[in-house]
């Protein structure tokens, strides 16, 4: 077996017969500009040594690089098989299949052989995570990226698949905005310190050998976010915190390192690595906000949003929902406009003059027409940080734009997928632990 890491979420396994790239997101930003990585540009041009899978554990373009596979040939595309969780919409599935790829979805806590002495087993974690269980060459290596994994419940019904494992990769900073903007650093300060706790709350149940920091190699790189990097985890934060407070063995990797997964190594060169790599990406320059759209754009977009999710759900159930405050209405600060717009499901979005009555969230409009623009809209700006307001004001924000984000997990809002949603009591807690209704 040998192990190769590339960036950020990204690594392969492979022995003898297979490879298994793991979300390749190797150049350029993500999430509207919100995010760079630590090192760019990193190349992956195996195509064609040996039987090739792609795991991709969400959507989010940070593992899901739609730019990295339109950069693969069409003749090595027919060759690739990509595997992804199964989901209720098969978007995903659709759009690679056109691509050119061959896609396997794999039910949930489905185990498949891919090839001899390989396999995989992906389990999911509401919203839209996945982690992945590879098994090769008698080897166990845990993928738990971005999952949320802040219980030891949570990780102990992970090991009723996993067992023990040899190796865990998971992530070790924040990677979305926190309360208490730009002058309120402890905010930051403290969820980067629970999510070194979360890595001992997997490394005690799971007992891994090994573990490998990763998913976390990137910066805040636009003005109105770069705030946000100063208190992020380094890689040697994170190695010193696994020596110091877990059983198991601290593994950081660079970029084309390969490992056999047995091996021990001191560390030292790798953090020096990537100090140095920190260093240089955060003196980079920061991205600028590329275009200002006037009122009429943004209400246009907006409309057009309200089109889309309107065919595609029960108008008169959203409308209800939003008279009874569950979708409350928006009033948001449009910073190059210098104006304040009003939006409500049932009304449309309206610009009013003056000042607000209450404080309200503050964005750019090449922001709020992005939100309105993508389904995904709303989920980029959450984890992107390019807005201002309160911990309230942002679990508002999610509250309104909701239908966005369950209709790009597949969901839909009817009467019927009412009562199916809340058969799906995981996805529940997860949402109401979002907007902040439950812990």
């Amino acid at each position: 077996m040998n192990i190769q890491f590339f960036s950020h979420a990204c690594f392969s396994l492979e022995n003898d017969n297979a490879l298994l790239l793991n979300d390749p997101y190797l150049s350029g930003t993500a999430f509207n500009d919100g995010w760079d990585l630590i090192v760019n540009d990193i190349v992956f041009d195996r195509f064609s040594e040996k039987r090739l899978f792609i795991y991709y554990s969400h959507e989010h373009p940070d593992h899901f690089s739609i730019p990295f596979l339109k950069k693969i040939k069409s003749e090595n595309r027919k060759d690739i098989t990509i595997i992804f969780q199964k989901t209720r919409d098969g978007r995903v599935k659709t759009f690679l299949e056109k691509e050119g790829f061959s896609v396997l979805e794999l039910l949930n806590r489905e185990r498949l052989e891919i090839s001899k002495d390989f396999f995989i087993t992906i389990g999911q974690v509401p919203f839209y995570d996945s982690w992945a269980l590879i098994e090769v060459d008698g080897r166990k290596i845990l993928n738990t990226n971005d999952c949320i994994l802040e219980t030891p419940d949570r990780v102990k019904d992970i090991k009723k698949i996993t067992d023990t494992v040899d190796i865990l990769f998971t992530q070790f900073s924040y990677a979305n905005w926190v309360e208490g903007g730009i002058e309120n650093s402890s905010c930051r300060a403290s969820l980067a310190s629970e999510k070194l706790d979360r890595i001992k709350i997997q490394s005690d149940n799971l007992k891994p050998s090994y573990i490998v920091p990763f998913a976390s190699m990137v910066r805040f790189c636009h003005t109105e976010n770069s705030y946000m990097n100063d208190e992020i985890n380094t890689p040697k934060q994170t190695v010193d915190f696994i020596e110091s407070n877990t059983k198991s063995n601290a593994f950081l990797m660079v970029p084309y390192e390969n490992w056999d997964g047995k091996s021990l190594k001191n560390n030292q060169s790798a953090i020096e690595f990537w100090e140095k790599a920190y260093e240089n990406a955060l003196k980079r320059p920061l991205i600028v906000p590329k275009k200002s759209y006037d009122f009429a754009e943004i209400k246009l977009a907006s409309d057009e949003m309200r089109s889309r999710v309107n065919k595609r759900n029960n108008k008169l159930l959203i409308y209800l929902l939003d008279m009874f405050g569950l979708f409350p209405n928006q009033e948001i600060r449009i910073t190059d406009l210098n104006c304040f717009i009003n939006f409500s499901w049932r009304k449309g979005l309206d610009i009013f003059n003056g000042k607000s009555d209450r404080q309200c969230v503050e964005m750019t409009s090449e922001s709020l027409y992005f939100l309105f623009k993508f389904d995904f809209g709303i989920d980029s700006l959450n984890v992107n940080a390019r807005f201002k307001g309160s911990l309230a004001q942002k679990k508002s924000l999610i509250r309104t734009f909701s239908p966005l984000v369950l209709n790009n997990t597949g969901r839909y809002i009817s009467f019927l997928g009412l009562v199916t949603t809340f058969a799906d009591t995981a996805f529940i807690k997860q949402g109401l632990r979002t907007i902040g209704l439950v812990r």
